[in-house]
């Protein structure tokens, strides 16, 4: 179990310094972004290559709102409420048989 922790210790410090980078790396696209015309070579270059996904993700900030609508779900009628609990009763009871096995 140690190695188990030891390793997910790894991974974690791995996905935190590389996060550092992202934001590092995203602020630089910012303050480039900002400075750059939208005419100069390096754009047309980059367009001609396709854009990188953080540009996509910094565009759709723009032009979307900050708060998103929340989804609405589709309203269940009676007979589906009924099956999902039936499958959910099954599969519980099917866990907790497997539980008592171990």
């Amino acid at each position: 179990m140690n190695a188990i922790a030891q390793a997910i210790a790894d991974r974690q410090s791995e996905i935190d310094r590389l996060q550092t980078e992202i934001k590092a790396l995203t602020d630089v696209e910012r303050i480039l972004g900002a400075s750059v015309a939208p005419s100069s070579p390096s754009r047309s270059r980059r367009s001609s290559r396709g854009s990188s996904s953080t540009s996509k993700a910094t565009a759709a900030a723009k032009s979307k709102p900050e708060v998103k609508p929340e989804r609405k779900r589709r309203p269940m009628t009676a007979a589906e409420k009924k099956a999902v609990s039936e499958r959910m009763t099954a599969y519980w009871a099917e866990r907790r048989k497997q539980a008592a096995k171990k």
